[in-house]
């Protein structure tokens, strides 16, 4: 008797893709995971891994001449979805109603919608429609049906000063640094330009990671006053810190220590 070895192949769901009248639906059998994503897009593929990528389903949309490609990404978490989002996201393109937010450009409609990130294209001989677009990627964010809304704490940044859609998420490696993870942050024009960023997780979780970034620095490069820490980062220039219960919130690429007090400040009075 021969042993069986059993192959799992991910299988494509069609119910991710609602019939539209007037457009023949076919999806792709083939379903990209974060093993084979790098056949698709092969220079990409990292940044959406580092955003924990689970599975990728497509699907085209044909009427005569026209096809539009529908592709869903789908991440661990709506932060995830909202980092690989807002990373692509383009802040000059027309901004547009679909999802919990999106954008479009030239035979292009790319939305977030829960922890799904969707492309929507235009990929035939003959260009389709933004109008035709539009419905497309509506149908397939009404079947999807996923909560409305961006990630709780992408919305607690200060809006004065604010660069219009600055705001992000880094699931890994913020700052250059592999203990800082899952940082939001936005960068401000006013009252003197910085970014500035909150990371929420265990509150022993925060102070490990607070602990690991000042063992990386040299005494000399850290002082404190009272609970604002300055750390002079070789990489990332000044740094200011502070931690608040199960948050840690900071500003970089300023020396204003007044302003980064205050801005920080703004924010913990806004945290959950």
């Amino acid at each position: 008797m021969l042993p069986c070895f059993c192959i799992q192949v991910n299988a494509a769901d069609e119910k991710l893709f609602p019939e539209v009248t007037g457009w023949k639906m076919k999806a792709e059998q083939r379903v990209y995971s974060s093993s084979d994503l790098w056949e698709l897009i092969d220079g990409a593929a990292d940044i959406f891994l580092s955003y924990y990528f689970q599975d990728l389903h497509i699907a085209e949309y044909t009427s005569k001449n026209k096809i539009i490609r529908v592709e869903l990404y789908r991440h661990q978490t709506i932060e995830d979805a909202y980092g690989i989002y807002s990373a692509e996201r383009m802040p000059d393109y027309p901004q547009v109603q679909v999802g919990s937010q999106g954008y479009k450009s030239q035979g292009v409609l790319n939305f977030l919608t829960g922890n799904y990130y969707v492309k929507v294209m235009s990929a035939g001989v003959e260009e389709a429609s933004e109008s035709a677009i539009a419905l497309i990627a509506e149908k397939v964010n009404a079947g999807l049906a996923q909560p409305v809304g961006l990630p709780v704490l992408s919305q607690v940044f200060p809006v004065e000063g604010r660069v219009y859609l600055s705001d992000t998420y880094i699931a890994q490696n913020f700052m250059g640094y592999s203990f800082f993870r899952n940082a939001f942050s936005a960068k401000y024009e006013q009252p003197v330009p910085l970014q500035l960023f909150v990371i929420r997780l265990t509150e022993d979780e925060i102070g490990k990671m607070l602990d690991q970034y000042m063992k990386t620095m040299k005494e000399d490069k850290v002082s404190r006053k009272d609970d604002l820490y300055r750390v002079d980062d070789m990489f990332n220039g000044p740094v200011f810190l502070k931690k608040k219960d199960s948050y840690l919130v900071g500003t970089v690429n300023t020396g204003d220590e007044k302003a980064a007090a205050e801005m920080i400040d703004s924010l913990i009075q806004k945290l959950p």
